[in-house]
């Protein structure tokens, strides 16, 4: 996406641009040229004029004749690619909660911590949710036909069980099975594409059905006890902004996190937009790929463990939020999860 900032504007046509989203998104109502004239140093003819040209290029709009003006998605879009160049003063750190006993504990209470902070919408998704994928499996011989099975997924997750094999089995027909299992499974992403079934029982059709049905069992669910879940905060607080929010976008929202499928699309393709661009990412209405979504705005940024992407933290809310301190917010959280992952997991 072209950085909106690249608009041929003048220093001034840029000072009441900013200016004129910044009282919009402090105040809900449309600007005008009187408001602006009180806090530029311009006068209001002038600024009516400048107010004109924004509005012919597609910035700015008004909802009646006589009206002030309001922003366009394009106008919001400027106004994002502004902040998050100029970047923020003093950033007051994200801190991670303390007490946590594991990794779901941790990312509940860090989508709690960006909710309070905010008074927006907080999801935060850990790896197996946006399709995290398997890196090896290995076995450990416990004695009378039992095995440790240990399941290792590319996210640095990891699950193991003991099992029970059906059948004594030689260690070197274990081998194979395992060094098969492994050649096939290798980067495939946990979800619907990962198919323990007909292909896997094919590509280990050399060896004893029964044995590597209940391998096959023991990977599946394996793989699923390593799975970090979406967790989302802060419904009440997004409720509590129907002014800022058209019931049409509000109801598009709870459908999205009423359908699973649908959330993790949008994590997914946050996460993704996050890794390429090394850093926050801001989605403005229908910018998210949810036609629904105009009158809202995600912005998102991933977080790391062991220099791996793990997942992705956002906050969503209206059009009109503080965007300078959900981007900051994001932005600290994302390297606080990563710093406390790496030190503690």
């Amino acid at each position: 996406m072209v950085a909106m900032t690249n608009l041929d504007l003048t220093d001034r046509q840029r000072e009441i641009l900013l200016r004129t989203l910044e009282m919009y998104i402090s105040t809900g109502a449309p600007v005008g040229s009187h408001a602006l004239a009180d806090e530029l140093d311009a006068s209001s003819s002038t600024i009516r004029a400048e107010l004109s040209h924004l509005e012919s290029v597609g910035l700015l709009d008004h909802p009646h004749t006589s009206a002030g003006r309001v922003p366009t998605d394009r106008g919001y879009r400027y106004y994002v690619d502004a902040v998050m160049e100029e970047g923020s003063g003093e950033e007051t750190p994200f801190e991670t909660p303390e007490g946590y006993g594991n990794v779901d504990e941790l990312l509940r209470g860090v989508s709690e911590g960006m909710s309070e902070v905010t008074r927006l919408l907080a999801v935060v998704a850990g790896p197996s949710a946006l399709g995290d994928s398997l890196a090896r499996v290995d076995y450990l011989p416990m004695g009378e036909s039992r095995l440790l099975v240990v399941v290792s997924m590319q996210s640095g997750a990891s699950a193991s069980a003991a099992i029970s094999l059906p059948t004594p089995v030689e260690d070197e027909e274990l081998r194979g099975i395992f060094a098969a299992l492994n050649s096939w499974l290798c980067g495939r992403p946990l979800g619907r594409e990962l198919e323990l079934g007909l292909a896997a029982r094919k590509v280990l059709s050399d060896h004893d059905p029964r044995t590597v049905g209940v391998v096959l069992e023991a990977v599946g669910v394996l793989g699923r006890a390593t799975e970090r879940g979406v967790f989302i905060q802060g419904v009440s607080a997004l409720l509590g902004r129907l002014d800022d929010l058209d019931p049409g976008s509000l109801s598009a929202v709870i459908e999205i996190f009423e359908r699973r499928r649908w959330l993790l699309r949008l994590m997914s393709d946050a996460l993704q937009r996050s890794v390429s661009r090394s850093g926050v990412v801001v989605s403005i209405g229908a910018e998210s790929g949810f036609l629904n979504l105009t009158g809202t705005s995600l912005v998102a940024s991933a977080y790391s463990h062991r220099e791996r992407p793990y997942g992705v933290v956002s906050l969503i809310g209206p059009k009109r939020m503080d965007y300078d301190a959900a981007i900051t917010t994001v932005r600290s959280a994302a390297e606080a999860l990563t710093n406390t992952l790496d030190a503690r997991f």
